[in-house]
């Protein structure tokens, strides 16, 4: 049987979540699959059935305030998380011995591929960096986008979730989203939510959201928004408590909140937004400050950050004006890419 492994982010779980997608139309292709990631992935694709490898360590960026923080220093802690995972990738790969390696936004296993010679694909919807504000950490940006602009020519196969024309190596395949599950009478009555309107808080799998939480809280609590109640999902350590919030925490199938919800309002991580527009859902997207990839697909919807002192108004804007739901393939045209490698 054709072996594939399979790095994965563990930054956020949007990474996490579209390689579900990939991985299970690979399984039903008769490959056999194993993933290696790290944090809250690991535990995430082994409660949905498959075999996921603790091997990757990697700095989520620091957020104070809702505005991202110390640019050099996160580089830095990156870079030494990867030599620590490429260490242990080293080992894995000699040890399964795969037919081909693909990385959604990990690393080590691609560059260890393309050094070996083995088939390798490489996913990413980031192929720009420009998170730098200072001298210092721009001058640490132009090296690592150096290696990366180098590292990207070397791949058999650099697959962008998004849409675009194919040049070279570079495959546009459109969004990875997960199909729901349940109908919006089946969750809401799992959850013992009202039956009122419903804005879902969808924060970061990497817990750095707490901005846009405190800011929906601040705003349910005024009362001059009524019938409606605010559902939270995401990552953090203590959850909110007050009457009006149910605080979900970290769950599993958030594509399901998503399209039961009247609105989404989120920080604008790729995931959720291609989630939001595949249901028809309404969404709000409030980058991090100087988070360069949340601030480009924010820009994209018409948000920015400053849109956080403005969300009373925004809500009754678009609280419940659902929009026609998209399709995408972008799950069939990555699996089938991956396929014609081998």
């Amino acid at each position: 049987m054709t072996k594939v492994l399979y790095g994965v982010s563990p930054i956020g779980l949007g990474h996490a979540t579209r390689s579900e997608v990939v991985g299970r139309k690979l399984v039903e292709a008769g490959i056999d699959l194993e993933f290696f990631s790290g944090g809250h992935a690991v535990s995430f694709l082994r409660s949905r059935g498959f075999v996921c490898h603790d091997i990757v360590s990697d700095a989520g960026p620091e957020v104070v305030g809702g505005e991202m923080k110390r640019t050099s220093l996160w580089y830095l802690r990156s870079w030494r998380g990867l030599k620590r995972t490429t260490r242990h990738a080293r080992k894995l790969l000699a040890e399964k011995r795969p037919d081909l390696v693909v990385g959604d936004e990990e690393f080590s296993g691609v560059s260890i591929a393309v050094e070996s010679g083995l088939k390798h694909a490489f996913i990413s919807d980031e192929l720009e960096l420009g998170f730098a504000r200072t001298g210092l950490a721009r001058a640490v940006e132009s090296r690592v986008y150096r290696w990366y602009k180098s590292f990207q020519e070397k791949c058999d196969l650099l697959i962008v979730p998004e849409e675009g024309e194919d040049a070279g190596n570079l495959r546009f395949v459109g969004p990875i989203v997960r199909e729901v599950t349940e109908t919006k009478e089946e969750l809401f009555a799992e959850h013992g939510f009202p039956k009122e309107r419903m804005v879902l808080c969808s924060m970061s799998g990497s817990g750095i959201g707490d901005f846009l939480l405190n800011r929906l809280v601040e705003t349910l609590g005024t009362g001059r928004l009524n019938g409606w109640f605010l559902a939270v999902s995401g990552n953090r350590g203590t959850l909110a408590s007050r009457t009006g919030v149910f605080d979900l925490g970290l769950v599993s199938d958030n594509q399901n909140l998503i399209a039961a919800a009247d609105l989404v309002v989120s920080t604008a991580g790729k995931s959720t937004i291609d989630e939001a527009a595949s249901a028809g859902t309404p969404i709000i997207s409030i980058p991090i400050k100087n988070h360069a990839e949340q601030e480009r697909n924010a820009a994209a919807l018409g948000y920015r950050h400053s849109d956080l002192y403005r969300l009373s108004e925004l809500i009754s804007m678009k609280l419940g004006r659902r929009e026609v739901p998209r399709r995408f393939e972008g799950g069939d045209r990555t699996s089938q890419l991956i396929l014609s490698l081998l």
